[in-house]
């Protein structure tokens, strides 16, 4: 199981800090983009990626957007390398894994906890990189971990395994190093951590 340390914040300067201290420990680092819209927050301006960029960063996009459709092109000038977005705000999951998919980035699609598995199209689910399940209500930190979650984590590992597909399994929101065991036996594939993994310095280093 990996593990992905996530950077939600407005402010520029928080973003630079924490990516100066991943500089040679992580290459995938998450970014959770909130556009004020899709939640009441708001992220720092996606283009300041392209003013920290370094060849050693892998961005992992977290779009809490409306309208994900629309920010495809903006990821893609950042140089993302995977993009993760709500299917609440999407009007054709297939379709935005098709676009994704087109500009060479890894496609995912996420689920907010109050979403149903069943909302999920096969089709689109079928073609995806990734499915990240939030364990949290998107579009804040420092949210505990909602245990709920493991009920939709079983429910999509019999949806991959019907549709005979290859697309990894995401957790994010409000995991801690205690979660991590029961995520992993019960068969996620990437873990998100941001407040705990910028927390508890001891687990970091150990990361």
């Amino acid at each position: 199981m990996e593990i992905i340390p996530t950077i939600l914040t407005a402010s520029v300067g928080e973003l630079k800090q924490k990516l100066e201290y991943l500089k040679g420990k992580d290459n995938w680092v998450q970014i959770d983009v909130v556009d004020g819209k899709f939640a009441d927050n708001k992220t720092f301006p996606l283009e300041e990626l392209n003013n920290n960029f370094n060849e050693s960063y892998y961005w992992d996009l977290h779009l809490m957007v409306d309208n994900p459709f629309s920010w495809i092109e903006r990821c893609n000038l950042i140089f993302a390398q995977r993009i993760s977005a709500h299917i609440e705000k999407m009007d054709s999951q297939l379709d935005y894994i098709d676009r994704v998919k087109c500009e060479g980035i890894q496609a995912g699609l996420a689920v907010d906890l109050p979403t149903s598995i069943a909302d999920l199209n096969p089709d689109a689910v079928y073609n995806a990189d990734m499915v990240l399940l939030l364990s949290v209500k998107a579009g804040f930190s420092g949210q505990e971990f909602d245990s709920s979650v493991m009920t939709k984590l079983d429910e999509l590992i019999a949806l991959r395994e019907d549709l005979q597909a290859g697309f990894q399994i995401g957790m994010d929101g409000g995991v801690k190093k205690e979660h991590l065991s029961l995520l992993e036996q019960s068969g996620v594939d990437i873990v998100y951590m941001g407040t705990s993994y910028w927390s508890e310095a001891d687990f970091r280093n150990r990361v």
